[in-house]
């Protein structure tokens, strides 16, 4: 029996990786370095993937070879850029995408890690510029599309992040970050049943991923005013405080704790009817 070459490995890995075995494939990356621990490629989707799984301290290890053998690489550039971001070093981050964007400026998905970074920064102004670059040089990347259409929904610029969502519905219609912004959007629109539909759908690709569920929640409190202040109080500690302390003087404090734990037996019942139509896994 042959033994299987590094390249093969990778292309093994790259296919986990996208259908979201990120375990497996980090397992294949590690046998082709073992096989060939120069190998770039390895190192670069090695690097790649512990990112997915926010193992940046993994991630940066495995992006040093890379960066050693491929200074002038922009995807190296740039997956560090995402590293320093995770650590929240971001003037390491900024300097990153910086020259990633120098070794390749008319590369798209650089361009909106670049427009993320500013971000985060709070240099508001610049991501948009960088996020909008991004998806111009790649108008069918799921990646700049989402990023972008967040971006503009986090500056409450809720129509043009519509466009934006259904530019991305049209490039990736299937792919989970869409589904998830399209939801999103639906739902600062105030189309809370198109909402829930989006995260029904979201919940039968990933029946344990915590957006999902919070576009779920989110749908359903906005279809009722009772539970929605339920949702706002059991999120806020201090707006639960100030409710209890205001209503001492009429003798009726007990009514915020009653409300809260009602509301969370009515909110889970409804919760379970709805999650009856997707197939969940095992300890949601």
């Amino acid at each position: 029996m042959s033994v299987p070459t590094p390249e093969s490995l990778i292309r093994q890995a790259l296919i986990f990786r996208h259908a979201g075995e990120s375990a497996k494939a980090i397992d294949l990356l590690k046998e082709a370095l073992a096989a060939q621990p120069d190998h770039l490629n390895a190192q670069i989707q090695l690097g790649a993937t512990y990112l997915d799984l926010g193992k940046t301290g993994a991630a940066m290890d495995a992006l040093a070879g890379a960066a050693r053998q491929a200074p002038d690489s922009a995807i190296v550039r740039r997956l560090l850029a995402l590293g320093y971001l995770q650590k929240n070093d971001l003037k390491r981050a900024k300097a990153e995408a910086d020259e990633a964007v120098r070794l390749e400026p008319g590369d798209g998905i650089t361009q909106t890690i670049l427009g993320r970074v500013l971000d985060r920064q709070h240099d508001w102004t610049g991501a948009e510029a960088a996020l909008r670059r991004g998806a111009q040089l790649d108008p069918d990347s799921d990646y700049a599309l989402v990023h972008l259409g967040y971006f503009l929904i986090r500056r409450r610029k809720i129509k043009e992040a519509a466009l934006v969502a259904e530019d991305a519905a049209r490039a990736a219609p299937d792919d989970f970050g869409v589904i998830l912004l399209r939801g999103d959007v639906a739902l600062r629109l105030g189309k809370a049943e198109e909402a829930k539909d989006f995260a029904l759908w979201a919940l039968s690709r990933r029946a344990t991923h915590r957006e999902a569920i919070r576009l779920l929640v989110s749908a359903k409190a906005h279809q009722s005013w009772w539970l929605g202040l339920w949702w706002r109080l059991n999120s806020n500690f201090w707006l639960r405080l100030l409710v209890v302390i205001a209503s001492f003087p009429f003798g009726i404090w007990f009514i915020t704790p009653i409300y809260l734990i009602g509301g969370r037996l009515i909110f889970e019942h409804m919760l379970a009817k709805e999650l009856k139509t997707v197939k969940l896994k095992q300890g949601f």
